[in-house]
């Protein structure tokens, strides 16, 4: 494959990551009568270290931000839509339209078969289009007048709706029913704008928060983005008697590898990576089943190759060039190692030097990362870290990242490498083990060796831990009894262990329809809705649940066989529908499409119909 190729391929991850990442908007909604006391741990937290309020510097997709007239209210579009986001703004109303406009360039490209100069200004301009309302200009600011959501209260001085999306976004019921919603505050920022300023800003949200509770000090969690938030933060003179702990969980603190990846366009594929298992791999994941993307792939070889590439090339370059390049927040997001070469690449040319003093800025506090967390630590305040590893960008949901380079050699919870969430741990790729590693802080794999991060001792690790850890409610409980202070270090409590092993347990615990709180309502129930013998059938999958959560190192197949074995006693006794066992027709269905794909694979080779039938005329 041709370099151009591997560059192309670019816009079809992010497109993919921007798509996914609007998945995290669930259906939960907290409800204060839900019992969390099947935490009983969580009964040591101390009502001294309870008092200190928490301030969330969330991660990416948590901070809405809309496009705002003149007069600072929501623009609407035709819809009447108000266009805003946490992560991409777009006129919903118009896409289709954008889209249907390149079919005439399309057709001309298909007619010619090698003309691709025009379909190729168009898909850059469409997309430029479609993306406009979030573009950046030279200096790094937003060309629209965007304006994100702030919160000068806490959880619960929100609106019903909004302390809703709170808890879609960030399941801090736990939290809520030991510190009270309101200790907890949201403190958030624009992904379109400059960390150091986002920064700055936090200084006078903490003593906001300070005067509205009479607490003298707050307590800060950094989730994913705002990690980098942090970073900047404590490289701007902070009150450190203001700090009671700072808990970073799955943070980014030192960039990642899939953000360098996209901006130097470094790819690992090859033809039958991009023909044959691609788009299959993103349809499996998405949808549980290849089918269509089999499908895709037939189809998908109308067009020539080089059209292929020039169209995906200059998709790719309209994303980079409308958000990505000129937004200070995204090159935050890369690992301090990478940025030189970058900036040169991208930002020394005299055309973009006050977005380089910003990007420069925060490069500064990202060196100086280390030193201010150990000035930190010193001065009184407790630094604790919960990172995922154990998986490639392969691995996960998100495994169209498995094509950039560094999937090979990453170890991470398939977003951020476990080195930048940990502060420092040695790591094999994922999958490998370590050579002449040992000690008491080595993992069970023989992947991570632990001892070389800055805070070996206040530092967890979730095994095969995914990105989104609030599915797993001993990442939460930790948190909890971290911030209470039931739990100093890893080896305060048999319960958290530095090395865990994850598992996913949304389902069961959610605050609006987890299965143990329906089965609470029926084991509770005294109006005689359910039998005697029905109680019997949910009680005893609820025990068996109730045993499963007690034991925090129990991992994802002992989650799973008691979440499944709760949600089918449930549906027994009419309250869920029975689980669904996959159809033979589809099992027939995607084998048969397989066949197909590999068959045109074998016969074409990766590339277009038509490149096919030149290379016969050739021969």
């Amino acid at each position: 494959m041709k370099h151009y190729g591997k560059k192309a391929i670019a816009v079809l991850l992010v497109l993919s990551l921007f798509a996914s990442l609007f998945s995290m908007f669930g259906a939960a909604a907290y409800e204060e009568e839900q019992d969390y006391s099947i935490y009983p741990e969580l009964s040591a937290i101390s009502s001294e270290d309870s008092a200190y309020p928490v301030i969330i510097l969330p991660g990416i997709n948590h901070s809405v931000t809309y496009l705002a007239d003149e007069n600072g209210e929501p623009v609407k579009n035709s819809d009447g839509d108000e266009l805003s986001g946490g992560l991409l703004l777009i006129d919903g109303s118009t896409v289709v339209a954008d889209v249907i406009g390149l079919i005439p360039d399309l057709l001309f490209s298909l007619i010619g078969q090698r003309s691709t100069s025009g379909l190729k200004n168009s898909v850059y301009e469409t997309v430029q289009k479609i993306m406009g309302i979030q573009q950046m200009d030279n200096d790094g600011v937003p060309v629209n007048n965007l304006i994100t959501d702030a919160y000068d209260y806490p959880v619960a001085e929100m609106d019903e709706d909004t302390r809703n999306w709170f808890y879609r976004m960030i399941p801090m019921e736990p939290f809520a029913s030991i510190f009270g919603e309101d200790l907890i505050y949201l403190y958030t920022f624009p992904l379109y704008g400059d960390p150091m300023v986002a920064a700055e800003g936090l200084h006078s949200y903490i003593d906001m928060v300070k005067e509205q509770t009479g607490a003298p000090k707050v307590n800060i969690i950094s989730i994913s983005l705002g990690g980098t938030i942090l970073s900047a933060f404590l490289d701007t003179e902070p009150d450190y008697t203001e700090i009671n702990k700072i808990v970073n969980i799955v943070s980014l603190l030192d960039g990642t590898d899939l953000m360098a990846d996209f901006m130097a366009r470094r790819f690992n594929l090859d033809d039958t990576f991009l023909y044959s298992d691609f788009i299959p791999m993103i349809m499996k994941e998405a949808s549980g089943s290849a089918t269509v993307g089999y499908l895709l792939n037939i189809i998908l070889r109308i067009l020539p190759k080089q059209t292929f590439y020039d169209v995906l090339t200059a998709a790719f370059s309209g994303i980079l060039d409308t958000v990505i390049l000129n937004d200070p927040q995204f090159w935050a997001m890369l690992p301090g190692d990478e940025y030189e070469a970058l900036a040169d690449r991208y930002l020394r040319d005299g055309e973009h030097d006050v977005l380089l003093a910003k990007t420069d800025r925060y490069q500064q506090a990202r060196v100086q990362l280390y030193d201010n967390m150990q000035a930190a630590s010193a001065a009184g305040i407790g630094v604790y870290n919960i990172a995922g590893y154990g998986l490639s960008f392969t691995d996960g949901e998100y495994n169209f990242f498995g094509i950039v380079q560094s999937s090979a050699t990453v170890n991470s919870d398939a977003i951020i490498p476990v080195e930048s969430a940990s502060l420092g741990a040695t790591a094999a790729p994922a999958g490998q083990q370590l050579s002449g590693a040992n000690g008491d802080y080595l993992s069970p794999d023989g992947s991570i060796d632990a001892s070389t991060c800055l805070f070996p001792d206040t530092t967890w690790f979730f095994s095969q831990q995914h990105h989104e850890v609030g599915r797993n409610d001993v990442v939460i409980r930790l948190a909890c009894m971290i911030l209470g202070g039931a739990v100093e270090d890893v080896h305060s409590s048999s319960l958290f262990p530095q090395f865990i092993e994850t598992r996913n347990t949304r389902s069961l615990v959610r605050s609006d329809s987890g299965y143990l709180f329906k089965a609470v309502e029926v084991l509770q129930d005294t109006e005689g809705t359910y039998t005697a013998q029905e109680k019997e059938i949910v009680q005893a999958a609820y025990d068996k649940v109730l045993t499963m959560l007690a034991d925090t190192t129990s991992g994802a197949a002992v989650a799973e066989e008691a979440s499944n074995a709760l949600y089918d006693a449930l549906a027994e006794i009419g309250i869920y529908t029975p689980r669904a066992e996959e159809a033979p027709f589809t099992s027939i269905l995607e084998w048969l499409m397989k066949f197909l794909n590999d068959l045109v694979m074998r016969s074409v080779g990766g590339q277009g119909y038509s490149d096919y039938v030149e290379q016969k005329k050739g021969l």
